[in-house]
């Protein structure tokens, strides 16, 4: 049984709605000569390098494979190199790839087909030795590459062999070596990837059997779904015009009700119940004071671990300057209806442009703070580099203490960067583009951001619970896993934090999502639920080992149909999918 809300505009107008944002998060432009802002290290997981690696099993398939490798044109410009990247895969280690450039710099052999993939060998060419770092990424079918090992200072020397196994096997179709530092060119004398032509399933896990239940209707260009961890099975769903909407879950899955009068059920193409009080009110509704659309809107709510008792709430929106505001609400007497008069204005964020606002809140299940992401502000000149810039709070995560009564909020004692000149105290980590999720899995109180790309890249990255914040992570130097082409400040990777999986645009254009999930299918347990907004294309992600930041793997759980603009979870980790186009709240569940 499906149930619907009051429809509450045409297909016409989420129609033209959706063209902006696709408009929007697609557009492109190269920035002006703009100044480096130096950022702090972050630490990554040590490897070892094997002298005398051991015989592989199966053939050196890269024999077979196309290979790539990143370099300049003539005018200085970053380009691909898909002619010379050959003598990396010729089976010769006497004939080398040159890049020509210091690190950052990355090789890939792509395959037509997937191989069941054993082993990788990586043979030196470096001159004068000494410590190097590089990564490791898988492609697969699901068109997500992800990372599988990370190799950190590592000594090395010409000739020598950096050998991995990859145990289990993996179905491989492409794998992508970046070097993050090295004392030389970076350059390769021979990419050795060893397996063959799968049979079977050997070595890998089958896709879950999931499907998208519809569960609700009628909503107005949803942007967010979560409740409030106050045991009352209440799902709170955001529309990007300015309100916040209630339906019930009462845990039989497939089985949601809109709170509406005497929760009478509405049939498909049939007209909401009335409430009580003659109208179908939203549990919030600030239209009057938010500009939408675009990327622009009501953008998100978050609920305090204390909400029950203490009815209050936050949420972050777009005022009529275009400016972001975070601000605090209280519920009424009736717990399904909030006051929109009771607004506290905690942090207004001044921005230069009408794009890129981020928005997503999630309080730290840790600490108890409330975590911001904030948008670089869309403005790919003259304000690119304000991701960088420590002065403002654009491009960043903020942490900051919204529960302890100080006005108008408090800064953490343990924020990173308290101490140091030139920088706001609000900021935990920087350099992101925008942002359209800060995830934290309930389990292990890791936090996943998700970053939307500009020209090529969606990525995601994780922090783990142990971190004490200060991450860089890239925008605008890189994108995704790679030198960001149209930046004119200088690509290094000092200091910068790289993604754990990214896919091109050739699947999509902006990642959105999502949830770690937690639910009642076992065989999704850990894994980060996440979807792109044009494709709809929904995938997971997880890595072999918990304690570990490697080895990550993707899955293609659903073939995108409509647009998806965000993924969120009940009470119990179930997971919810919302159709930005058709206003349709879907929950994940086994065929």
């Amino acid at each position: 049984m499906r149930y619907r809300f009051a429809e509450l505009g045409s297909v016409r107008r989420w129609a033209a709605v959706l063209l902006a944002l696709l408009a929007a998060v697609a557009c492109e432009s190269r920035p002006e000569n703009l100044p480096a802002v130096s950022a702090p290290t972050a630490s990554v997981i040590p490897a070892t390098v094997t002298v005398a690696p051991p015989v592989p099993t199966g053939e050196n398939v890269a024999l077979l494979g196309i290979g790539r490798g990143s370099t300049r044109d003539e005018l200085g410009k970053l380009a691909v190199d898909m002619d010379l990247a050959r003598l990396a895969i010729d089976g010769d280690p006497d004939s080398i790839w040159n890049s020509q450039q210091f690190a950052p710099q990355w090789f890939s052999v792509k395959f037509d087909d997937l191989y069941l993939v054993n082993r990788i060998q990586l043979v030196i060419t470096q001159a004068p030795a000494g410590p190097s770092t590089h990564e490791v990424w898988l492609g697969d079918a699901s068109g997500v590459r992800t990372l599988y090992r990370r190799f950190r200072n590592v000594y090395t020397e010409d000739g020598q062999t950096i050998d991995l196994s990859i145990d289990p096997p993996r179905k491989v179709d492409e794998v992508f070596v970046l070097t993050l530092h090295s004392p030389s060119w970076v350059a390769w004398r021979e990419v050795k990837v060893f397996g063959s032509l799968p049979g079977d399933a050997v070595g890998e896990e089958a896709m879950p059997l999931v499907e998208l239940v519809p569960v609700a209707s009628g909503l107005g260009m949803p942007v967010q779904v979560t409740h409030a961890g106050d045991g009352s099975g209440r799902l709170f769903v955001v529309e990007q015009e300015g309100r916040i909407r209630i339906f019930r879950n009462d845990g039989m899955p497939g089985q949601v009700d809109p709170i509406l009068p005497e929760q009478s059920e509405v049939e498909e193409g049939g007209s909401p119940t009335e409430t009580a009080n003659g109208s179908d009110a939203p549990f919030l509704d600030i239209s009057d004071r938010v500009t939408c659309c675009g990327e622009a809107g009501l953008l998100h709510v978050a609920f305090p671990p204390s909400y029950a008792a203490e009815q209050h709430f936050y949420v972050s929106y777009a005022n009529v300057d275009s400016n972001v505001v975070i601000s605090r609400f209280r519920t009424t007497t009736d717990p399904d209806r909030a006051d929109p008069d009771s607004e506290e204005v905690l942090l207004t964020i001044d921005r230069p442009q009408g794009g890129h606002f981020g928005g997503p809140l999630a309080f730290g299940p840790q600490d108890g703070y409330l975590y911001i992401s904030s948008g670089d502000g869309g403005h790919p000149t003259a304000h690119a580099e304000v991701s960088q810039d420590p002065s403002t709070l654009l491009g960043k995560i903020l942490r900051i203490d919204v529960e302890s009564g100080v006005k108008p909020y408090g800064i953490p004692p343990d924020n990173p960067f308290i101490s140091a000149d030139g920088y706001r105290d609000e900021i935990w980590a920087l350099g992101l583009r925008n942002s359209w999720g800060l995830v934290f899995d309930r389990l292990t109180n890791d936090l996943f951001v998700l970053d939307v790309g500009q020209a090529e890249h969606e990525e995601i990255n994780i922090q783990p619970a142990s971190s004490g914040g200060g991450e860089n992570y890239g925008w605008f130097i890189m994108e995704g896993n790679r030198c960001y082409r149209f930046s004119s400040i200088p690509c290094s990777a000092e200091g910068i934090t790289t993604p754990v999986a990214e896919y091109d645009h050739s699947l999509g254009c902006a990642v959105v999502g999502g949830v770690v999930y937690r639910g009642t299918i076992s065989r999704l347990q850990g894994l980060l639920i996440f979807a792109d907004f044009c494709s709809g294309r929904i995938w997971g992600l997880r890595r072999s080992d918990a304690d570990s930041q490697q080895e990550w793997k993707s899955l293609l759980l659903i073939k995108g149909t409509v647009p998806v603009s965000g993924i969120g979870e009940d009470e119990d980790g179930n997971a919810y999918v919302l159709g930005y186009g058709d206003g349709v709240v879907y929950m994940i569940e086994e065929k």
